[in-house]
């Protein structure tokens, strides 16, 4: 196959992906067809089975690229690198992380990973993707935080907090409508979020200070 028949492929299939992302969160898993995604993709029928012969082939495909889509959001997030102190950095995070967890990825995993309760070979395929998500964000924000190594157990502590409020958040967001503003409620539970990821950072930094004064000692 020819450079520019690679490139057409991968077009082609970028665009079938990104028609299923679209579907899952426009008209949810039961709703999310080959048909409907191959008109929205601007392909034929023909070429959708040429990529994916079955729906389990698509859907699981589509997962993976759900899950490099919100890993993307993410880096991009931590890419801005806010400056200042670590408990600054996190509560900036969260802000940011904020919008991505009531848009259209969200949603799409949200709705693989309801449909994966009843089918076997999608929820092995939707566990192994959010081990790869969890991996890929955790390098993510250790970086962004300047986790030290030694304290990875606590690094995972500080992801479970985050993700849990945000994930609780979107979890009732989805029952208002994609355009309307946030009660509330939202907002609280955001600065509840900061709060305790704040504290955990803070109580890091303070056993930090207090591992480095007793290292001193120790030296004199």
């Amino acid at each position: 196959m020819s450079s520019l028949q690679d490139e057409r492929s991968a077009e082609t299939r970028r665009r079938l992906l990104d028609a299923t992302v679209a579907c899952l969160f426009e008209r949810g898993y039961a709703g999310t067809t080959t048909t409907e995604i191959a008109n929205r993709a601007g392909v034929s029928r023909g070429a959708q089975l040429y990529h994916f012969p079955k729906k389990d082939e698509l859907v699981v495909s589509a997962l993976e690229h759900v899950f490099e889509l919100r890993l993307s959001e993410m880096s991009a997030a931590i890419a801005e690198r806010p400056s200042g102190s670590r408990e600054h950095r996190i509560a900036m995070l969260i802000d940011a992380m904020w919008p991505m967890f009531k848009g259209p990825t969200f949603c799409a995993w949200l709705e693989l990973v309801v449909a994966s309760r009843t089918d076997p070979a999608l929820n092995d395929a939707v566990r192994a993707a959010s081990v790869r998500f969890g991996e890929g964000f955790r390098a993510g924000l250790g970086a962004l935080l300047d986790w030290p190594e030694d304290h990875q157990d606590k690094l995972l502590d500080l992801i479970g907090i985050v993700f849990g409020q945000l994930e609780a958040l979107a979890l009732e967001r989805v029952l208002f409508a994609p355009g309307e503003i946030d009660p509330p409620e939202f907002a609280r539970g955001l600065e509840t979020a900061k709060r305790v990821s704040v504290a955990m950072v803070r109580q890091l930094d303070e056993s930090d200070r207090s591992e480095k004064r007793a290292s001193f000692g120790a030296g004199e």
